[in-house]
């Protein structure tokens, strides 16, 4: 992987269909944050609107000499749609137009390989780039010349790209097979914590919601945050207590963003695999957007693409501090369940530790626990996986009264342990 040096220059396409729903303006916005958090210089935006798809350029063979005229007379290094090219389309773009010319797809690709700080990320940028990749590698010309550098050129390199179409698909196989790996290890760590019953909360919502600032605050972590989308690639766990001894595992996962494209969906697929064994999902959401509507119904449809929508979703309203108190209650009337936080203010995170409690530890008994010094290796577990509210030392055992989980209670009565409820 390397970097782009030097500073390019973009012309932003925006096309218009009739059937979008989100406002043009709010697409604009996001569209701009998208490219400039590649770093590449915004020339000027410019709005289409479409009647009808074209085959051969995606929009009218007139309206693709006026944008080649804007590319020259603006100088631009890269021109840049808001929706996805097939590979025809885009050749017969950079032809027009003069100019390299990349897709929505193309740009979070570059994105993603920007943030990718692992192992598993760099695999899996470099699986999602060759795969959109592999169905345009035809022939020689502008699509193949393009490789010195710049966004839409941050991966795989030269050399892997001039290799012929066989060798790309070899290529395919071993990293979908060293993502296996991969997920057989979380597999591994995953089973460790089914049975040691541990709870997980994973953080799921739009990109820039302040997942990562929430993740820090209530984890004493310092995992990197921006203002740029997608700076977390990876999935991050820490253990956090919620309530004395109820701890959780808190992961944090990559961001959501409107029409994120499947393949990159299936290619993260080893990362978003977590949010399937989650027993909650807390949905953060930044509450000073004016568009928040959207951005949960957006979140929502991932999360209906990947079949955890019916999953346990508690909703965190964050950057509350950005809120006039009249918006604020207005937000909390409307949803009553919800919780309203400041991550980056540490406001109101006790109550969220409450509600996660109460979510997961709803079930919790008292019990007593005689535990005799023959078994004291299960001592360590229980300090760790239970409230303990009293323990007295007897000749021959330790005798406590917990709080727990009813998962607790049977995992200990399975190892031989007496234990009765109160």
């Amino acid at each position: 992987m390397y970097e782009t040096t030097k500073i390019e220059k973009a012309l932003l396409i925006m096309t218009a269909a009739h059937q979008e729903r989100w406002p043009q303006d709010v697409l604009a916005e996001e569209f701009r944050n998208l490219v400039t958090s590649t770093g590449i210089e915004v020339s000027r935006l410019i709005a289409v609107k479409l009647r009808q798809i074209t085959p051969a350029l995606y929009i009218g063979k007139g309206k693709a000499e006026e944008l080649a005229a804007a590319a020259e007379e603006e100088k631009v290094d890269v021109v840049i749609f808001n929706n996805n090219l097939s590979f025809t389309q885009q050749r017969n773009l950079e032809e027009a137009l003069g100019v390299k010319t990349i897709d929505r797809t193309q740009l979070i690709l570059d994105i993603f390989a920007k943030h990718a700080h692992t192992q598993e990320g760099f695999l899996q940028v470099e699986l999602a780039q060759l795969e959109y990749l592999l169905p345009r590698l035809k022939g020689k010309g502008i699509m193949l010349s393009r490789l010195g550098g710049g966004i839409g050129t941050r991966g795989p390199g030269e050399k892997k790209l001039e290799i012929d179409r066989r060798r790309i698909t070899d290529r395919i196989t071993r990293l979908k097979h060293d993502l296996k790996e991969v997920s057989s290890h979380r597999d591994v760590t995953r089973k460790k914590r089914e049975k040691e019953k541990a709870v997980v909360c994973s953080l799921v919502g739009y990109t820039s919601a302040g997942k990562t600032t929430l993740f820090n605050a209530l984890s004493q972590s310092n995992e990197k945050i921006s203002q740029t989308l997608f700076t977390t690639l990876d999935t991050v766990s820490r253990s956090i207590y919620v309530h004395e001894n109820s701890k959780v595992i808190l992961t944090d996962t990559v961001g959501f963003i409107y029409k994120l494209p499947l393949k990159l969906i299936e290619a993260f697929k080893a990362t978003l695999e977590e949010l399937k064994f989650a027993n909650v999902l807390l949905h953060v959401i930044d509450a000073s957007s004016p568009d928040l509507m959207r951005l949960i119904e957006s979140v929502n449809s991932v999360l209906k693409e990947l079949n955890i929508d019916t999953k346990t979703i508690l909703l965190v309203f964050n950057k509350i501090d950005k809120l006039s108190p009249e918006d604020l209650e207005m937000l909390q009337s409307k949803y009553a369940d919800a919780i309203f936080i400041s991550a980056l203010r540490s406001l109101n995170l006790d109550n969220l530790k409450k509600a996660i409690y109460d979510l997961v530890f709803s079930d919790l008994v008292e019990a007593v626990v005689k535990l005799p010094f023959s078994m004291m290796e299960f001592k360590d577990y229980i300090h760790t996986n239970c409230e303990v509210l009293k323990v007295n030392y007897e000749e021959d055992k330790a005798v406590y009264l917990l709080r727990m989980n009813k998962n607790n209670l049977v995992y200990l009565e399975g190892r031989g342990i007496e234990v009765k409820i109160v």
